[in-house]
């Protein structure tokens, strides 16, 4: 399998995983809409935390867009990023000069990258940055020519069959590229990608490595996720172990994810039980829900006090499909928010117990 198939297929499995939650993350601890008050309301917490989300959401989409060579997109989208002013800003602010420079706008482009170093000076992305500047000045304003990029997708391609045939010669040739400061990251990603394809214990040794950092904050996030698709016991201890020493709330965002590519529903379980920041928490729940983990979900409702948390488990189960554990909760269910919430999933179901429960209420009425 080449390495764009492989590709492909890893983002279509990580796509079934996420689209089968019935929700989004942006739905995450937004209450129902109060009467409209004589004044404005005090900014809550949910909100501030669905804005951050948002800026993840733009940062992913604007990314996209650069792996697809639209370059006027990534920059707009970018732009939106760095004008949020949240985490990722930084590297937003890389991106935006790198599709600069795609465009031949040198000028502009060094512009961002002085903003970085200006704005974020103990930033991962100063290594990259610097590269990024000493090429832009040599091009002297010429936009980067398709043949050289599309040249880089065939070395990867030749590296990837390499990996299968004679891995002992490609692992080093992937090393110097992933060594190689003048290499863009995007190269370095697709390279680090086709490392994890690899079962070789160097190749996960290195993937490990940078999921542990050293390197700027966006290959470590995709070494975190790549971890989850080796999905192996040494892969998925990595990750626990991973989880357990980060303090970066990204970076425990994306173990959670290495724990739903792998199905690992016992580490998902073990963080929503652990963890302590509420948002990363029903992030945990919803994509346990979304590996099958209902049972779980369903022991953890009635112990909980947190009512944006029980949202979470909500979804999860709604996730699942799991019709009747909802109608069960909805059922049982004394808080009113809550009981509408479940009854708000149930009718997203197509299935026999949710119509049933849908068609009882009516009766009721």
């Amino acid at each position: 399998m080449n390495s764009v198939t492989f590709f492909e297929l890893t983002r279509s499995t990580l796509r079934t995983c996420l689209t089968g939650m019935s929700l989004t993350l942006l739905s995450f601890g937004q209450p129902a809409a109060p009467p409209a008050p004589a004044a404005p309301p005090a900014p809550r917490a949910p909100r501030a935390m669905n804005y951050a989300w948002a800026s993840q959401d733009a940062y992913r989409q604007a990314a996209r867009e650069v792996d697809q060579r639209q370059y006027e997109k990534a920059v707009e989208h970018f732009g939106k990023v760095i004008e949020m002013k949240e985490a990722r800003a930084d590297g937003a602010l890389y991106w935006k000069a790198y599709s600069l420079s795609r465009l031949g706008r040198s000028t502009e482009g060094l512009a961002a990258l002085a903003e970085l170093e200006k704005s974020h000076p103990k930033s991962g992305w100063l290594n990259d940055a610097k590269a990024l500047a000493a090429e832009m000045r040599q091009a002297a304003g010429q936009p980067v020519r398709p043949e050289a990029e599309e040249d880089e997708e065939l070395k990867l391609l030749a590296l990837n069959g390499l990996m299968h045939s004679e891995p002992e010669i490609a692992l080093p040739l992937l090393e110097k590229i992933l060594n190689a400061p003048k290499n863009p990251p995007r190269l370095k990603k697709r390279a680090l990608f086709v490392l994890a394809q690899s079962r070789s214990a160097r190749a996960r040794e290195i993937v490990t490595q940078y999921a542990k950092g050293g390197a700027n904050p966006d290959l470590q996030l995709a070494a975190v996720e790549y971890l989850g698709v080796l999905n192996s016991p040494e892969s998925r201890q990595s990750l626990a172990d991973l989880y357990a020493s980060a303090t970066d709330v990204s970076v425990k965002r994306a173990v959670l994810r290495g724990f739903m590519i792998s199905r690992d529903k016992e580490r998902l379980l073990a963080a929503a039980k652990s963890e302590t920041n509420l948002d990363l928490r029903r992030e945990a729940l919803q994509m346990l829900g979304a590996c099958g983990g209902h049972a779980e979900l369903a022991q953890l409702y009635p112990t909980e006090t947190d009512k944006n948390t029980k949202r979470a488990i909500l979804d999860g189960l709604s996730a699942s499909g799991k019709a009747g554990l909802l109608v069960e909760i909805a059922r049982k269910e004394t808080d009113k928010d809550l009981k509408r919430m479940a009854v708000e999933r149930l009718t997203t179901m197509k299935n026999k117990e949710a119509t049933a429960y849908l068609l009882e209420l009516l009766g009721k009425e």
